[in-house]
């Protein structure tokens, strides 16, 4: 659980007080997101990933991930923070996600498809999508999705659309479908826990949502293209204005035809793909959801509804599992107003 601080007229102080008071390594074992017993790495090993263009080779060698095993350099087990927000060292070997608890973030990382394995020069696009950036509970995960071009038509033919359209069923059904044709499209996904947003964004130099979308998606790129893919066409659903993140994004990976778009999830199939198996993960992950906290699972719903601010469910859920000094456990992201607000309105001050 998160302690509440006494008031203050510097809000960020109150939460950043409360986030310290979490218990950062209790294992949670029961959060099964759908990527079970395949290859994961958590955030620390991210850092290769996202110093690209700045980082010595030592780091961006962090961790070299191959189809069987993750292999881990120690320069990785050194590095304690990025950006100020404090990470794990990757994991050694392959643990199945139920042994990750989700105060930590996490990167899935498959193998190659055979169909690409046997021709690494053959063309290839990938798109990229996120599912849960608006909620104030749950975690934002980002998805991408690749396919070699000479096999885009038929992956367009498993009738692929933006998962805010489809029903839940139906993107279960296309997720299930995506993973049986593994021999025309591969997906990976960076799953952000909701402690690495509210760190990110409550701290002193604050470390906002897009900053973190960027970086995610430039690191699930980048794990891409280090497998030896030869990726010639990239398309993302914007965060921010599209002009700007297309270059940005240019910049980091010259040579690739790179498209930023509003909506891109509803024009570009392998967009879509990518949003379903984002959604997919992150409902996932919320449907089984272990508290860390000691006996909470037991005391308290699990409904959340969408998470949302709007969702009236939400907000029920909000209202009613608020405790007035401890304020809520780990599932909550409190860098979000809706949250502040609550705590602000129905939160006992605690005097230190």
């Amino acid at each position: 659980m998160f302690i509440d601080s006494h008031k203050t007229r510097d809000k960020s102080r109150v939460f950043e007080s409360r986030l310290r008071c979490i218990f950062v390594h209790t294992q949670n074992t029961n959060m099964v997101p759908p990527h079970a017993n395949e290859q994961l790495v958590t955030d620390a090993s991210t850092v290769a990933s996202l110093e690209v263009a700045s980082a010595s080779n030592e780091l961006t060698e962090i961790s070299s991930t191959t189809t069987n095993n993750v292999s881990t350099s120690k320069a990785a087990t050194e590095i304690a923070e990025h950006r100020g927000i404090k990470l794990i060292p990757p994991f050694p070997d392959s643990p199945p996600c139920n042994s990750l608890n989700l105060i930590d973030s996490y990167i899935y990382l498959p193998g190659i498809p055979d169909c690409i394995k046997e021709d690494l020069d053959q063309p290839c696009v990938l798109g990229v999508d996120e599912a849960g950036r608006g909620p104030v509970l749950g975690p934002m995960v980002y998805g991408v999705c690749y396919c070699p071009l000479s096999k885009y038509d038929d992956l367009k033919n498993l009738g692929f659309a933006d998962s805010k359209t489809l029903k839940e069923e139906e993107r279960d059904e296309l997720f299930e479908t995506l993973e049986k044709n593994a021999d025309i499209a591969r997906s990976s996904v960076h799953v952000l826990s909701p402690q690495t947003i509210s760190t990110g964004m409550l701290r002193g130099q604050k470390y906002n949502l897009n900053e973190m979308a960027h970086e995610a998606t430039m690191g699930l790129i980048r794990r891409v293209l280090d497998k030896g893919i030869n990726i010639t066409e990239i398309y993302v659903d914007t965060v921010g204005p599209p002009s700007s993140y297309q270059a940005k994004l240019s910049r980091m990976f010259p040579g690739i035809d790179i498209t930023v778009a509003k909506k891109a999830d509803s024009t570009y199939p392998i967009v879509s793909a990518a949003s379903i198996v984002a959604k997919v993960t992150r409902d996932a992950i919320l449907k089984k959801w272990k508290f860390i906290e000691p006996t909470l699972s037991e005391s308290i719903s699990q409904v959340f509804g969408s998470g949302y601010p709007s969702d009236p469910n939400t907000v029920r859920w909000l209202n009613e599992n608020l405790d007035p000094v401890f304020g809520y456990p780990n599932v909550i992201r409190f860098s979000w107003s809706t949250t502040a607000t609550i705590l602000e309105k129905n939160g006992k001050a605690v005097i230190w």
